[in-house]
């Protein structure tokens, strides 16, 4: 991280002064910056070093210049944008554009802390988003990764970022600069995009806003229900819905408009998300003003910093010629190998590691470094990716299934010594319900870095992603 904050810092003086990292994502890390003229805090964001290649850097340039165009209130603004030379006397860069440091929250953190959200609450940001996501569908723009990180919650309303960065990766290679895995979020990707189809339309958008909705009311996305190719139809969500005090009438209406928003084919779901909108406005029709909640019990997961920068993808170019050290406090978190045979379960792995890795980098305790790849990693394998990332300290495990229940095992690796520091209690939910475990093993991975790091860490400011 010092090397390209120093080159950041170098870069973009004299007229913006990069403070400090303040968050992390699956592609990107943001910086804190402060703009000369006009006077004003504003956000940097940076990408993953696989990100190098000419090709992507020329494409990144031309997908923010088109999104920079777009001006709505629910949309995230861009700055500027350039590129500044990671390596003095080198080609590559490192490419960066600059927005708007927004006071807030993004709607991940705001899960993280309330789990599920009242009907209300809910359909407000969703009919926010829709109307950020169907102005940019009129300019051509489709977002391709709308998730709950790319939604920030400030003054009570919903700003969406990151338009035109996840075509830019795919434009540019897709799944051979993202080892092998599909451009995107795999809990919120519509099946065209996993199967890497170049037809992609606004109808994506629809199915992925469809699985925010969904993780807004019942507390995590339908990951399992569309991973076999159908659309959600466990009578759970309806229940929870009346339990929380909808009518029966419109308990069914959402259910219904939220399956057919998820239906498998592009053909079988809403042709816009203004038929979505309209949908969803028709179903609570005389519910009133009314919130409900649904009464899930779960621990409360405290969110750090009230100040959240969240802001549009960037990338940048990183040349790899020079030794890293590997710093202890740098952790990398490989993706969790699938043992459990199911296939409903496979995308558990990708998941469930960008939990923890977001989870981490929002505690702020150690760095954390995104990683790609799956499978099983050998201690050659281990000791390659922590030289790759410059990271001292690997976060390895697997997941099986037992019955009914599906169960993680975590080992916490000293990559120097190539030896175990600590190995996680086995944590174990339903397979009807496995982010539980997910979420539990994200817990307790910060919690046992915290017991190895804080007490000789330096404190870091808040302010996370």
């Amino acid at each position: 991280m010092s090397d390209v904050l120093d080159a950041l810092r170098e870069g973009l003086a004299p007229h913006y002064t990069v403070e400090r990292e303040i968050g992390a994502g699956g592609m990107a890390r943001v910086y804190l910056a402060h703009e000369r003229h006009p006077a004003r805090k504003v956000a940097v964001k940076v990408m993953d070093p696989k990100l190098s290649s000419a090709d992507f850097r020329e494409r990144f340039i031309r997908e923010v210049e088109l999104t920079s165009k777009l001006n709505h209130p629910h949309i995230v603004p861009i700055l500027a944008a350039d590129e500044c030379l990671f390596v003095p006397d080198g080609p590559e860069g490192l490419c960066y554009y600059v927005m708007p440091y927004v006071e807030g929250e993004s709607l991940r953190l705001h899960l993280l802390r309330e789990q599920t959200l009242p009907l209300q609450e809910a359909l407000r940001i969703t009919f926010e988003v829709a109307d950020a996501l169907s102005y940019a569908h009129v300019h051509g723009i489709i977002h391709r990764d709308v998730k709950p990180e790319n939604i920030l919650l400030s003054e009570s309303h919903a700003l969406v970022a990151d338009f035109g960065i996840a075509r830019a990766i795919s434009a540019a290679g897709g799944r051979t600069l993202t080892g092998g895995q599909p451009v995107g979020s795999l809990a919120y990707m519509s099946p065209e995009q996993l199967a890497g189809s170049r037809a992609i339309d606004a109808r994506t958008d629809v199915y992925s806003l469809g699985c925010v909705l969904y993780e807004m009311l019942m507390g995590a996305p339908p990951l399992l229900d569309v991973a076999e190719g159908s659309a959600p139809t466990r009578a759970s969500l309806e229940t929870v819905l009346q339990a929380g005090g909808a009518s029966r009438r419109t308990a069914r209406s959402v259910k219904d408009a939220i399956a057919r928003a998820l239906a498998a084919a592009p053909a079988d779901r809403f042709a816009s998300v203004d038929d979505f909108v309209a949908s969803l406005r028709q179903s609570t029709e005389g519910q009133g003003r009314r919130g409900w909640r649904p009464h899930i019990g779960r621990n409360t997961v405290l969110a750090a910093g009230a100040a959240v920068a969240l802001v549009a993808g960037v990338g940048f170019g990183l040349r790899a010629g020079r030794r890293r050290v590997l710093d202890p406090r740098r952790v990398v978190v490989a993706r969790f190998e699938d043992l459990s045979g199911d296939p409903r379960l496979a995308p558990l792995g990708h998941l469930a590691a960008d939990w923890v890795t977001q989870g981490l980098a929002q505690r702020g305790t150690v760095e954390v470094v995104p990683a790609g790849g799956s499978g099983h990693l050998d201690a050659r394998g281990i000791q390659a990716l922590a030289a790759e990332a410059g990271a001292g300290t690997v976060i390895a495990g697997s997941y099986f299934k037992t019955g009914d229940s599906v169960r993680f095992q975590l080992q916490i690796i000293d990559a120097e010594r190539a030896t175990v520091r600590r190995v996680l209690e086995p944590v174990g939910a339903p397979t009807s319900a496995p982010f539980q475990a997910a979420d539990v093993v994200r817990l307790r991975v910060t919690a046992l870095l915290d017991s190895l790091f804080v007490a000789r860490s330096p404190s870091r400011p808040e302010g996370m992603h």
